[in-house]
């Protein structure tokens, strides 16, 4: 479905990709607000909404803060470090082939497939080396 521009959209879209990481909704409502952002948090999660209805962006499963936002929609997988806990990009290609082992074993039609993986990151791996 094709939608019109606006500017908030805009402004929300902007900010995701000049950052790093994947970021909850609240957290992108403070940090917009703190950069001086005239936009509400329910602005912010109908605007999330609507971007990921578009597959600009990605809604991502967080095992502690619910949903997080990833700047892109291409498929590809996750690490969540459970020291920090954040949400990180893994290198590992993503194998549409899955999707179809995924509905033979099924019997489900499968579009897609996401893998989060639990771990140490390794920022969080040198900390505590040096503890």
């Amino acid at each position: 479905m094709r939608r019109k521009s606006s500017k908030q959209r805009d402004r929300i879209m902007d900010y995701l990709s000049s950052v790093d990481g994947h970021l909850t909704a609240e957290e992108i409502y403070k940090n917009m607000k703190e950069q001086g952002e005239q936009i509400s948090l329910a602005t912010i999660y109908r605007n999330l909404g609507i971007l990921e209805e578009m597959n600009l962006i990605r809604k991502v499963a967080h095992p502690q803060e619910g949903y997080c936002y990833d700047k892109t929609a291409i498929p590809h997988h996750h690490l969540h470090c459970v020291c920090c806990d954040k949400i990180y990009d893994l290198k590992l290609p993503y194998d549409a082939a899955l999707n179809d082992q995924i509905a033979q074993l099924s019997g489900a039609v499968v579009y897609s497939h996401t893998i989060t993986v639990e771990g140490i990151c390794p920022q969080c791996q040198k900390e505590q080396m040096v503890q």
